[in-house]
């Protein structure tokens, strides 16, 4: 150093922090953010109404005759009307029954292994064995209110796919009052 002023180390100094910062940066490790059960069956149920209305739409029953088969039909069916009259009598002050809870979520795993061919991620998103399933706050009066909406979206959607009277039940409307 003798000879050069202490400012003329400066640049180099500089440029060598600049690099560990840079290098530190790229290296940094990605962070999974972790799953909110919260409202994960909020996003199942509005995944499957956007899967259903797909296959519903005039343009994919016109190119295929039934993009989801009877037996799936059946399944999502008995897995909605269950859910619904779940949902009826908790909103009308019935007391939460843990074994038609799990009876609701193996019916909707049912579901799911029939669409898993349509749709594998939201066929593992219904597996009677997810979190959500035991989370209380799945079977909360203001999670109820809100995934009713799809819920009915769903049934309409599954009346247009099966539109004849040889469907076993044909899915009536429930409201959320």
């Amino acid at each position: 150093m003798a000879g050069q002023t202490w400012n003329e180390h400066l640049p180099t100094i500089a440029v060598k922090h600049a690099a560990i910062r840079i290098m530190i940066t790229k290296q940094a490790p990605k962070t999974k953010r972790p799953q909110n059960t919260t409202d994960e069956w909020l996003r199942v149920v509005a995944s499957l109404q956007e899967l259903m209305e797909r296959h519903a739409s005039e343009e994919s029953t016109r190119v295929n005759k039934r993009p989801i088969d009877d037996k799936t039909l059946a399944a999502v069916n008995s897995a909605y009307g269950a859910t619904l009259r779940y949902y009826t009598a908790v909103l009308g002050g019935g007391k939460h029954d843990p074994r038609a809870q799990k009876e609701i979520s193996q019916l909707w795993h049912k579901a799911g292994v029939g669409l898993r061919r349509l749709d594998p991620v939201l066929a593992d998103r219904l597996k009677a064995s997810n979190a959500f399933w035991s989370n209380d706050v799945t079977w909360q009066c203001e999670t109820i209110q809100k995934a009713w909406a799809c819920l009915n979206s769903i049934r309409i959607s599954a009346n247009i796919l099966a539109p004849d009277d040889r469907t076993p039940q044909r899915w009536s409307a429930f409201s959320a009052s």
